[in-house]
C-alpha cells in the first residue's frame, strides 16, 4: 500500500503539480511565428511548435529545414521539467540571418539567440540548447547531431567590436565560424568563441573556455579549463535511454557499488541515442 500511495504521489507531482508552471503549448505564436520565418510549404507543416511567449525582438531573417520538415520536429521555449532554472522566463530572439534546422531540435526557456544579418546558426538532427545560454552567430555557428549546449553557457562567433591591432597594423574581422561536432556535450557557465573547432564526441567540462581548433584531439575526449586543454580521452557521454536505465537499475540493487563495469568487448555505440 505504502508503494502505491508513493507512485501515485510522484504522478501527481509530475503530471499536475509541475504542468501548472511549465511553458504551455501556444497555437498561435505557432502559426505566426512558422508563416513569418519559413517558406511556405515548410510553414504549412508546422515545423516549430511554440511554446509560451519568447520575445521576437527581430524578424528580418528566414529559417529553413534541411532534409525532415514534420510538425513540432523543432520546440522553442519549452521548459525542461526538471532542468537546473527549469521555470525560467522567455527566450530572446534576434533573427536578422539564417537558422537552418537539420532535424528535431530543442531549444529551452531564458535563452538569448542572436543571428546577425548574413549570420547563419546551423542546428543537427536531436540537438539541444537549454536554459539561459546566449547565443550568437554573425558568421556562422554549426552544431552537429545530438550535441548539448548546457544551462549559462555562451556560443559567440563575434566579439561584437572591432579591435586595433597596433602591432601589426591590421583590424580583424569581428567574427570568426565556430564548429561543435556530433554528441558534443558543452557544460554549463563554459563559452564558446570564434574560431573554435570541436570535434565529435567531446565533452567540454564546465566553466571552460574553447577559442581556437581543438581538431586534432581524438574523439571521445573531455577538454576544460581557461583556456580549455585536452585533459583525458575514452570519455563520452551516455545518451541510450536504455543504458542508462539499465545503470540506474544496476545500482538501485547494488547500493554500495562504485561503478558499473562494461563488458571488455563493449562497443562504444551503446552511448549512442536509441
Amino acid at each position: 500500500m505504502t508503494k502505491l500511495v508513493r507512485k501515485l504521489r510522484r504522478a501527481y507531482s509530475k503530471l499536475v503539480v509541475r504542468t501548472l508552471w511549465v511553458h504551455w503549448f501556444n497555437p498561435f505564436y505557432t502559426l505566426y511565428f512558422n508563416l513569418v520565418f519559413f517558406p511556405l510549404r515548410q510553414a504549412l507543416r508546422q515545423p516549430v511548435f511554440v511554446y509560451g511567449w519568447p520575445k521576437l525582438f527581430g524578424q528580418f531573417g528566414t529559417m529553413e529545414c534541411r532534409g525532415a520538415c514534420r510538425p513540432g520536429m523543432v520546440r522553442l521555449n519549452v521548459t525542461i521539467p526538471g532542468g537546473p532554472q527549469y521555470a525560467a522566463g522567455n527566450t530572446q530572439l534576434n533573427i536578422y540571418g539564417k537558422v537552418i534546422f537539420r532535424g528535431a531540435c530543442e531549444i529551452g526557456s531564458a535563452n538569448k539567440i542572436n543571428v546577425g544579418e548574413g549570420g547563419v546558426l546551423d542546428m543537427g538532427n536531436d540537438t539541444k540548447i537549454t536554459t539561459f545560454c546566449n547565443i550568437t552567430a554573425y558568421s556562422e555557428i554549426r552544431v552537429g547531431a545530438q550535441s548539448r549546449i548546457v544551462h549559462r553557457c555562451q556560443v559567440f562567433d563575434t566579439n561584437f567590436h572591432f579591435v586595433a591591432d597596433f602591432c601589426r597594423s591590421i583590424v580583424p574581422k569581428q567574427a570568426r565560424p565556430i564548429t561543435i561536432g556530433d554528441y558534443c556535450w558543452i557544460c554549463n557557465s563554459s563559452t564558446i568563441t570564434g574560431g573554435a573547432v570541436i570535434p565529435d564526441k567531446t565533452i567540454v567540462a564546465s566553466n571552460s573556455l574553447v577559442g581556437k581548433d581543438m581538431s586534432a584531439i581524438p574523439p571521445e575526449s573531455i577538454i576544460g579549463g581557461v583556456p580549455a586543454k585536452l585533459i583525458t580521452t575514452g570519455r563520452r557521454r551516455v545518451e541510450s535511454r536504455r543504458f542508462i536505465t539499465m545503470l540506474h537499475d544496476y545500482f538501485a540493487e547494488n547500493t554500495d557499488a562504485k561503478c558499473y563495469v562494461m563488458p571488455a568487448d563493449v562497443d562504444h555505440s551503446v552511448c549512442d541515442v536509441d
